[in-house]
């Protein structure tokens, strides 16, 4: 009796242990498995819907940055784009007065990204087309014509800049690398941007004189124009005002009148003007004033010491 009464027991636990091991079975492949495949496929989904809103977003800003672009590009003619903004750059040259200019264009390159729809396909964009200026020019010219490039808004860019001396650094023989874009997105067939840059945006010209008058270029500037010094204003016996200057060292006096030039053999120093006890003048295309007891020197940045010559402002009869 008792053995078939454990018989029975051990029948019934193990038939328990069956169908706890068939119910988590049925549980695992019922419930948990495809929770956890449903889990996996809504965070993929979750990824990518994620991915998707932030290349939306990214699609909205290279939108808004292809529209800019359009409104700046060169027109979307090639050989138009390529005339036109040869043209303005020839005008640019003109406006400043730059000497012996040309202007070399490339022959426009094609700009192409793959279609994303059909592979082996590429999409054209634009094309590239490159520009070389050469030009003999003053440092007071150039940084005009800098500062008049950088202020149109065009699609364009300096990918190389030369310069070399000429005339002791009064003259500048300048060899510029231009790339600009011409996009099919622009709306203008043959007519260049009108756009130009806030001025908020970048210095006024007013900043650069100070840079135009040292003229990093010029060989012996401290020497020769920190040793200009104006001692004495007269009057010449048809009564017209002359500026006598001390130059070099030892010092030599220069008497010079109105429109008259200094004798310096590195720089070009007219007189344009006299006031009472100053002399307006024009050095290397920079206007400055000297005032007597001054050196070059000392209104340009380069102070020297002051030789010991007596100053004077006296009149000859």
């Amino acid at each position: 009796m008792n053995a078939d009464r454990r018989t029975i027991l051990l029948g019934a636990g193990a038939l328990a242990v069956v169908l706890m091991y068939a119910v988590d079975t049925g549980y695992r492949s019922l419930i948990e498995q495809p929770s956890q495949r449903y889990e996996g496929e809504l965070k993929s989904v979750e990824s990518k819907l994620q991915d998707a809103n932030t290349s939306q977003i990214t699609g909205r800003r290279l939108a808004n940055q292809l529209d800019d672009f359009a409104a700046r590009a060169l027109p979307f003619d090639p050989a138009l784009a390529r005339s036109s903004y040869q043209d303005w750059l020839l005008q640019l040259v003109e406006q400043h007065k730059m000497e012996s200019a040309s202007v070399d264009a490339d022959t426009p390159r094609p700009i192409e990204v793959r279609s994303r729809a059909k592979k082996r396909k590429s999409n054209l964009i634009g094309h590239r087309i490159g520009f070389t200026l050469r030009a003999r020019t003053t440092l007071d010219h150039l940084t005009d014509f800098l500062h008049g490039f950088h202020r149109s808004g065009q699609l364009h860019k300096i990918r190389s800049f030369s310069v070399t001396p000429l005339v002791n650094g009064n003259q500048l023989e300048l060899n510029l690398a231009i790339e600009t874009l011409s996009l099919e997105s622009t709306e203008r067939e043959g007519d260049l941007s009108m756009l130009v840059r806030d001025e908020q945006a970048y210095p006024p010209r007013e900043h650069y004189k100070e840079f135009v008058s040292r003229n990093l270029f010029a060989k012996g500037f401290s020497k020769s124009l920190g040793q200009v010094r104006l001692t004495a204003i007269t009057q010449n016996r048809a009564g017209q005002p002359e500026g006598w200057f001390a130059v070099g060292s030892p010092s030599r006096v220069q008497i010079v009148g109105m429109d008259g030039t200094l004798d310096l053999p590195l720089h070009s120093v007219q007189v344009k003007s006299f006031d009472e006890s100053r002399v307006e003048l024009m050095v290397n295309e920079f206007d400055c004033w000297l005032s007597l007891g001054q050196s070059l020197g000392d209104v340009l940045g380069h102070p020297t010491s002051a030789p010991s010559e007596t100053i004077q402002e006296v009149e000859e009869s």
